[in-house]
C-alpha cells in the first residue's frame, strides 16, 4: 500500500468524523482493515495513535469552553475508561494469538457492525420509540468501562456508542454527550497504549506508517475544528455511519469468502 494512502485516509477519516461527531477513526478503522495488508494487531495499534492523537487536537480546543459536565463526573469517565482501555487491550491481545487474520478481521467488523449500527437504529427509527432516562450520573463509570474496553478491543474510539448511551441513559444533550464521548475515547486510548507499549516494550509494530497516519489526523482534525468550517457544516453522521456500515459488511463478506 503507498503510504500516501494512509495520510489521505487518516486525514479524510480524522476531518469528516470530528465535523459529523461520529469519532475520529470510526471510518478509519473499518478503511484500514480493507486496503492495508498489515496484521489486525498492527492496525489496532495503528487506529489507537491516530485515535489518540485526534482526540488529544480536540481536547486542546475544547479546554477553551466551559465543560459541560461536572469535574467528579469527568473524573468517572476518565478512570472508567482508562481501566477498560487497559481490559480492552489485554483481551484484543489474546484475541488475535488465538485466530488467524481472516477470522480476526470478520470477527472484529461484525461487532464493529453492530457497535455502529445500533447508534444508528437508536437516532433513527427507533428515536421516538425508546425514551430517554435521567439515571443518576454516578453510572458514568460503568458506561465509561463498557464503552472504553469496547472501543480499545476495536481501536476506534466507539464515540457512536458513548453518545446513545449517554442520551439514552442520562437524557444529556448534545454537548454533555459530546464531551462524555470525547473524554472516554481519550483515556481508554490512553489506557489502551499503556498496556500496549508494556507489551511490546516500548516498541510499536509498524511504527514507520505513523509517519503518514498522525500528520492526517493532526490535519484533519484541524480543518474539522476551525471556525468557518464549523459553521457550514451539514448533517454529515448518517452518510458517514452507513459509509462505516457499507465498508465493515464488505471486509466481513471478503473475510468469509477467504
Amino acid at each position: 500500500t503507498p503510504p500516501m494512502i494512509y495520510l489521505i485516509l487518516s486525514g479524510v477519516s480524522a476531518f469528516f468524523g470530528l465535523l459529523s461527531g461520529i469519532g475520529p477513526t470510526t471510518l478509519l478503522r473499518p478503511l484500514l482493515d480493507a486496503v492495508s495488508p498489515l496484521a489486525p494487531a498492527s492496525i489496532a495499534s495503528l487506529c489507537t495513535m491516530t485515535t489518540l492523537c485526534a482526540a488529544l487536537v480536540t481536547a486542546f480546543f475544547a479546554l477553551n469552553r466551559a465543560l459541560p459536565l461536572h469535574p467528579d463526573e469527568l473524573l468517572l469517565l476518565a478512570v472508567g475508561a482508562a481501566l477498560g482501555g487497559m481490559l480492552g487491550d489485554l483481551a484484543g491481545a489474546r484475541f488475535f494469538m488465538m485466530v488467524t487474520r481472516e477470522s480476526a478481521m470478520l470477527l472484529q467488523n461484525a461487532l464493529l457492525f453492530t457497535l455502529i449500527a445500533l447508534p444508528s437504529l437508536y437516532f433513527g427509527p427507533l428515536n421516538h420509540t425508546i425514551a430517554p432516562m435521567n439515571l443518576s450520573r454516578l453510572l458514568s463509570f460503568p458506561v465509561a468501562l463498557l464503552v472504553g474496553l469496547l472501543g480499545s478491543f476495536l481501536s476506534f474510539g466507539a464515540e457512536p456508542l458513548a453518545l446513545t448511551l449517554y442520551f439514552l441513559l442520562f437524557e444529556a444533550d448534545g454537548n454533555e454527550g459530546a464531551f462524555a464521548a470525547l473524554t472516554i475515547s481519550l483515556f481508554a486510548m490512553v489506557g489502551k497504549l499503556i498496556v500496549l507499549l508494556i507489551r511490546e516494550r516500548l516498541v510499536l509494530p509498524d511504527a514507520g506508517v505513523l509517519l503518514w497516519l498522525l500528520p492526517g489526523a493532526v490535519i484533519g482534525a484541524l480543518l474539522a475544528l476551525w471556525p468557518a468550517i464549523q459553521r457550514r457544516r451539514n448533517n454529515l453522521s448518517v452518510i458517514l455511519l452507513r459509509l462505516s456500515l457499507f465498508t465493515s459488511l464488505l471486509n466481513i463478506a471478503a473475510a468469509a469468502l477467504r
